[in-house]
């Protein structure tokens, strides 16, 4: 699992709507130095998780529908990157042949300890950290908890 640029971008647009102040489309990614297209498809995306509203119409644009404070990293990758897994097998649609023959796997329960800690960890960091984290810190998971 990695922060995908369409996450990079949704937090982006989450970013420029943090004051609650509606904007549109074209405001956003100019602002945000998002490419267009990208910003109305998650922009969708957004609206489907309920983070963000989009007014249709000659006045229309988006404004934030949820707080920031009550969002976390790990919920905005979700939303734009629902197979975030670290690795394929984790799927639960994944036949591996090794666990298969053997009815189990090392390997296996390993990647999953790892993604069970960096979903923890990013879950942890509260949206709100990394869009308005100070210039001269840096956010770590210790900060978070």
């Amino acid at each position: 699992m990695i922060i995908t640029r369409e996450t990079d971008y949704a937090i982006r647009i989450l970013r420029a709507l943090a004051d609650w102040e509606q904007k549109n489309i074209r405001e956003i990614s100019d602002e945000q130095m998002i490419p267009r297209q990208f910003a109305y498809k998650i922009s969708k995306k957004l609206e489907q998780a309920g983070y963000i509203e989009i007014v249709r119409g000659a006045q229309g644009g988006c404004r934030l529908a949820k707080d920031l404070h009550e969002l976390n990293l790990m919920d905005v990758i979700t939303v734009m990157d629902r197979d975030n897994m670290i690795i394929s097998c984790l799927d639960g649609s994944f036949e591996c042949l090794y666990r298969r023959r053997h009815g189990s796997c090392p390997t296996h329960d390993a990647y999953a300890a790892i993604q069970d800690k960096l979903t923890d960890d990013l879950s942890a960091i509260p949206l709100q950290d990394i869009i308005f984290a100070p210039k001269d810190d840096s956010i770590s998971v210790e900060q978070a908890e």
